[in-house]
């Protein structure tokens, strides 16, 4: 990606003072589990949730996280497994305190789970119960925090979890109480550190409630939390879950930090999303939305003859190609004028010099009766329907003339 520009503030020694990365963060991925939930309203199957998955790996996540209580889950760890992942563990996941909870396990390991996280054990006995059969299946044992635990008891579990070799611990937004900061992630995430030296991978799992789960996740990642728990297209409850393609970036642009994911590849996945499961993509979603890379013709025209780099409004902090979407110029009445219509006509060869004011005041009422009749969103034209909409314009001032 190329470097976005820099503000000098981000540099400073304040800001850099508040930075700790974790030697190499990783992203694993909660997709699949949040399309299995009923409010997400995925029309997809199982087949599709193993494509998903596959395509989540070879776009660099670490870890697939499924529920296997859930329908499709056993199917789709049976489909991811037989498939063979190119770096993705499949982890099952499960409420360790259901009476389920050992039997749900035992599916998993059976299903070609390659890791089993219990989510929110009741203390430290609870959990060397459920893990000590998988562990003796050889397989991998980890731990969720998904309930309301003090803080004592928080270290209490994972230092149980170290003693039994979990490989990560994560925590979700249930056990923030919906109320999590990011100034309140860092001082959680130092906090673990500090009181569990040799704590294992630490991780952050947040619904997006308010609107800052990335920015949360950000903050927990520059405080040391290892991975982000994400979903691609945001999907889940409680207005989704830290939405892949905007942490990725975000890291990426803004922090310099590489987590190992594809971004010329985010928005073929998004895609591939929205089309298995029908679960819509609002169009001004940043970074894989279709919208997200939009420019008002009028600004682009204003500043059409300025080198890129210098351009305040026409132009994006990152290229479009470089998270493998595209730049759209669109076309609206309340921002065009003459200025911006013959820009356009320049562009597209033409010598606008001997375009009469008449064709450019046609090619607007042209444009915004055009609109008018459309009576629906979006109230805008996209570029290539406007060149059209020129060339017809010069075309009939040209028979007239």
């Amino acid at each position: 990606m190329r470097e976005a520009a820099r503000f000098e503030f981000n540099e400073s020694v304040e800001a850099r003072s508040q930075i700790s990365f974790a030697a190499r963060p990783y992203i694993v991925d909660s997709t699949i589990r949040s399309l299995q939930s009923g409010v997400s309203g995925s029309g997809h199957t199982a087949r599709d949730l193993v494509d998903i998955g596959c395509a989540l790996d070879e776009l660099g996540v670490r870890e697939l996280i499924v529920n296997l209580s859930w329908k499709d889950g056993i199917a789709a760890c049976e489909g991811l497994a037989a498939r063979g992942l190119k770096q993705a563990k499949i982890v099952g996941t499960f409420r360790a305190r259901h009476p389920m909870a050992a039997e749900w396990a035992r599916q998993g390991m059976a299903a070609g789970c390659d890791e089993i996280c219990f989510e929110s054990a009741s203390g430290g006995d609870h959990l060397k119960r459920l893990a000590d059969p998988v562990l003796s299946g050889n397989k991998a044992v980890s731990h969720g925090f998904a309930e309301d635990y003090p803080y004592p008891e928080v270290v209490e579990l994972v230092r149980a979890g170290v003693a039994l070799g979990c490989q990560s611990q994560s925590f979700h937004d249930s056990y923030f109480r919906f109320a999590l900061t990011p100034e309140g992630a860092k001082a959680f995430y130092r906090a673990v550190r500090r009181d569990v030296p040799d704590c294992p991978p630490l991780y952050v799992h947040l619904s997006n409630f308010y609107g800052n789960a990335t920015m949360t996740a950000a903050a927990a990642l520059a405080a040391g939390a290892d991975a982000a728990d994400v979903c691609m297209n945001g999907i889940g409850h409680h207005c989704g879950h830290i939405q892949m393609s905007e942490l990725v970036t975000v890291l990426a642009a803004l922090y310099h930090v590489d987590v190992g994911i594809r971004l010329d590849r985010l928005k073929a996945v998004s895609d591939l999303v929205r089309e298995r499961t029908g679960v819509p993509l609002p169009l001004h979603s940043p970074v894989v939305g279709e919208n997200g890379f939009m420019i008002d013709g009028a600004y682009w025209a204003a500043e059409a003859n300025i080198p890129y780099e210098e351009r305040i409004h026409a132009k994006f902090p990152i290229p479009p190609v470089a998270v493998g979407n595209c730049e759209t110029v669109v076309w609206a009445p309340g921002t065009i004028n003459n200025g911006a219509v013959r820009a356009r006509l320049r562009s597209m060869g033409l010598d606008e010099a001997f375009i009469p004011d008449a064709v450019v005041e046609r090619i607007i009422r042209d444009l915004e009766a055009t609109l008018r009749q459309r009576n629906a969103y979006p109230a805008w034209m996209t570029d290539g329907e406007f060149e059209q909409l020129c060339r017809d314009a010069v075309r009939h001032g040209a028979a007239i003339g």
